[in-house]
């Protein structure tokens, strides 16, 4: 696995400076200091690598839920953007996803993503915490979209969602259960660090 990890690695620095397609496997083991046959080992082919990175799990690192599904979401999102920040492997899958619908064989995980990150959002709706007309399809689509746009960028992107959650985040129209008069949305909550997941990733 730490030989896996490591092909993973030099391949997402190969491919942020190049390209996909001006990432070679010779560069690959090159960079990643193994021979080709680890690479083959593990992947069989460069396509198998954009796979592997295709393949991204983005709740890797997500806490149980404890409070409200708004709060779920908006933990997603932090996470979503710390991970950009620490795994140089999630900065590469928003690229790749990019050109799965140009590459023979790819499946692009653009509707996977999306049905995760609405997945709270849809039980916010059901436990009452949204308002009517919010559909939780189109706010999906949106923090995705911003999420990939921001893997092009370097500066630190849990800062930027720490401002931007609390604006996107859909207010509720009264609280779960109808108890009690409407309330704001629930702010992000603070992180303490990163889980062992992250820690491992």
């Amino acid at each position: 696995m730490a030989t896996r990890r490591t092909i993973l690695t030099a391949a997402v620095e190969l491919i942020i400076e190049r390209g996909h397609g001006g990432a070679s496997i010779s560069q690959i083991t090159a960079r990643a200091g193994v021979l080709a046959g680890a690479v083959y080992f593990h992947f069989r082919s460069k396509e198998g690598i954009a796979h592997a990175l295709l393949g991204l799990d983005l709740l890797e690192g997500m806490r149980p839920r404890r409070g409200p599904a708004l709060q779920e979401w908006s933990d997603l999102a932090l996470l979503l953007a710390r991970r950009l920040d620490s795994d140089p492997t999630v900065r590469a899958a928003p690229y790749l996803a990019a050109l799965a619908d140009s590459q023979d064989g790819w499946t692009s995980p653009w509707p996977v993503w999306r049905a995760t990150v609405a997945r709270p959002l849809h039980s916010a709706a059901r436990e009452g915490e949204l308002q009517a007309h919010v559909q939780p399809g189109a706010v999906a689509e949106l923090l995705i979209s911003a999420w990939a746009g921001m893997s092009g960028h370097r500066p630190r992107h849990r800062a930027a969602v720490d401002a931007y959650v609390p604006q996107l985040l859909p207010a509720r129209e009264s609280r779960p259960g109808g108890r009690g008069p409407a309330g704001p949305a629930p702010r992000p909550a603070p992180w303490s660090g990163p889980g062992p997941a992250e820690t491992a990733a």
